[in-house]
């Protein structure tokens, strides 16, 4: 089972938020979160159109997910509605098994409270933990300037860029940045 302990954690606006492992329970409100943030779109991967979870298959990716030692799903939660939720899941083969690329959502409410922070050293914290998992990895946009000052500020390092990876509409590409973060020594 991939889990972590339950915690709370004090948001600057002075709200008590717990970060705890997602179940298939959360699956509606996490469906929620995720619509809202693709809805928003600036930062995203997917368009609205792209993402065709049920509520049926988020509960089956949630349970796949608690049921693998390398991945892990959590969320930040205040009186019963999810902020924010991070994934991570490790590679598939043999040789990229030790490391591992993650995304997270927080919702445009509560951006800039320290959500991100937490459920991002959550998983560091974690993965520091897990035999197998060496190395945190993610993308971001470019133009990001918030998401890649957290990332820093966490310990994570550029590691590249693939320029006009994003393609936003005809003519407007973003390029992304690739960091990564060694949890174990080499």
């Amino acid at each position: 089972m991939s889990t972590i302990t339950e915690k709370t954690i004090n948001l600057k606006d002075g709200r008590v938020a717990t970060i705890r492992s997602a179940t298939p329970r959360d699956a509606a409100k996490i469906l929620t979160l995720v619509h809202a943030n693709l809805e928003e779109g600036e930062f995203v991967l997917s368009t609205p159109e792209d993402f065709r979870m049920t509520q049926e298959m988020e509960e089956a990716w949630i349970q796949n997910n608690l049921d693998d030692p390398c991945k892990l799903v959590i969320i930040a939660e205040y009186e019963g509605g999810v902020l924010g939720m991070l994934n991570f899941a490790n590679g598939a083969r043999k040789r990229i098994a030790h490391q591992g690329e993650f995304s997270m959502s927080v919702a445009k409410t509560v951006r800039d409270q320290g959500i991100g922070r937490a459920l991002l050293s959550t998983l560091l914290s974690w993965a520091r933990e897990q035999p197998t998992i060496e190395k945190v990895e993610l993308q971001v946009f470019a133009n990001n300037a918030r998401a890649i000052a957290l990332y820093t500020s966490l310990g994570f390092k550029e590691e590249g860029r693939l320029s006009g990876r994003i393609k936003m509409a005809p003519g407007v590409y973003i390029d992304t940045i690739e960091m990564g973060q060694w949890v174990k020594e080499r």
